[in-house]
């Protein structure tokens, strides 16, 4: 009998703890670890009162995950899900199947992530931190991201990816073919490019070789920091050489084709920088055709070195200099006809900046003395501009 008794007691103090953690409102609706004295809000309510907009409401301060699903079936032949929610779109309003959203109030410590996936260990080829699928014949995107566009954008077309906002990779981006819009149907403002200038302008760019300098930024653990470097330096992207240009060299001559992200640094569009060649190519062409023009039909232009005190040519000429390179002085051959009325010979560094200027008064053929004292050592772009046209440009290399 005092067994009885002893056991009845046990069992009345574990329901009183039980009934003290679980509370059944009189409306039906559940809480559980509720604040002492409050009422459930949510139908069921886990560590607060939850909200009436809430099915279920869990609150997990002091714990480090509110809901963990964990299946143990290894052997199951169907597709399994953690979970799986299913949400029609309701009266033009966005409806979320899984919505997650992570705002930090302390900005130097706090790591945001809205939704976090991880996979491994799967079939090679089928493992997806997140997938994203669109089905039917409307227009929308598998994954969709963007910048300050939390109600969604019109998306006009099917996408397996849509992003509305700039987009960075760290590594290389592969595909058949990579696509700018460039339908007349998005510009205005259309003018024909100036070919002569263009031309002129693309003589000056710099192509240069390269390999990437590796940037670094500061990991921010609990305990210290943590330099961590943008690239990895193992991939081919790292350590193979690339080929471009220099994006202030360029702002120079074209500052639409360069752009400045919020830290400062700056990037190119090589892509614009195509319709520039293709306007030089045609420029080029003109000029070769009305040099054929002018030798009546010559198979061969002189050039400065091969024209004779005798000779009398219809159009300019500019040589190599000699010696080339040279640490005192160099000479530059050239040739102008008698109908040149303006002509000069300009002196550029390699990034296009114009250091001296030759105005030439004779015609025929001529040459002028440039003194190495005038310069610094390094290489340098010299042009004959006669009457307003670029005749030639060359290279002449000073060594002290």
């Amino acid at each position: 009998m005092k067994k009885s008794f002893i056991i009845l007691s046990v069992c009345i103090f574990f329901i009183q703890v039980m009934f003290a953690q679980l509370k059944v409102a009189s409306n039906g609706k559940v809480g559980i670890q509720l604040p002492t004295g409050s009422t459930p809000a949510s139908p069921l309510s886990i560590g607060g009162v939850g909200a009436t907009s809430n099915k279920v409401d869990i609150d997990f301060s002091n714990f480090s995950c509110g809901l963990k699903i964990h299946n143990n079936n290894t052997t199951s032949s169907v597709t399994t899900y953690g979970l799986w929610s299913v949400v029609p779109p309701l009266n033009n309003y966005p409806s979320y199947a899984v919505r997650g959203t992570c705002l930090s109030s302390d900005p130097t410590t706090g790591k945001a992530w809205g939704m976090c996936g991880s996979a491994g260990g799967g079939i090679d080829g089928y493992n997806y931190g997140v997938q994203g699928t669109l089905f039917g014949e409307n227009n929308g995107a598998g994954i969709f991201g963007s910048i300050g566009a939390s109600g969604g954008v019109n998306i006009p077309g099917q996408y397996a990816g849509y992003f509305y906002g700039n987009v960075a990779i760290t590594g290389l981006l592969n595909g058949n073919a990579v696509c700018t819009n460039s339908d007349i149907r998005y510009k205005k403002n259309i003018v024909q490019l100036e070919s002569k200038k263009t031309f002129d302008n693309v003589l000056l760019l710099n192509p240069i070789e390269y390999n990437l300098e590796q940037l670094y930024y500061d990991e921010k653990p609990d305990t210290a920091k943590v330099k961590k470097g943008v690239y990895d330096e193992n991939s081919q992207l790292f350590k193979k050489k690339h080929y471009g240009l220099i994006a202030q060299d360029l702002q120079k001559l074209y500052p639409d084709l360069v752009y400045e992200d919020a830290k400062g640094y700056l990037s190119v569009n090589y892509t614009g920088i195509i319709p520039l060649l293709i306007e030089s190519v045609k420029e080029l062409n003109a000029e070769i055709e009305t040099l054929k023009a002018k030798t009546n039909g010559s198979s061969k232009v002189k050039s400065s070195s091969e024209i004779t005190e005798t000779d009398v040519l219809t159009y300019p000429v500019l040589d190599q200099n000699i010696p080339n390179p040279f640490n005192t002085a160099t000479t530059i051959g050239f040739y102008l006809p008698t109908t040149i009325a303006i002509a000069s010979i300009y002196v550029y560094d390699m990034n296009g900046v114009q250091l001296k200027s030759y105005t030439i008064s004779d015609r025929g053929k001529k040459n002028i003395i440039i003194n190495g004292s005038e310069f610094n050592a390094g290489m340098y772009l010299y042009a004959l501009i006669a009457d307003g046209k670029v005749i030639d440009t060359k290279r002449m290399i000073l060594t002290k």
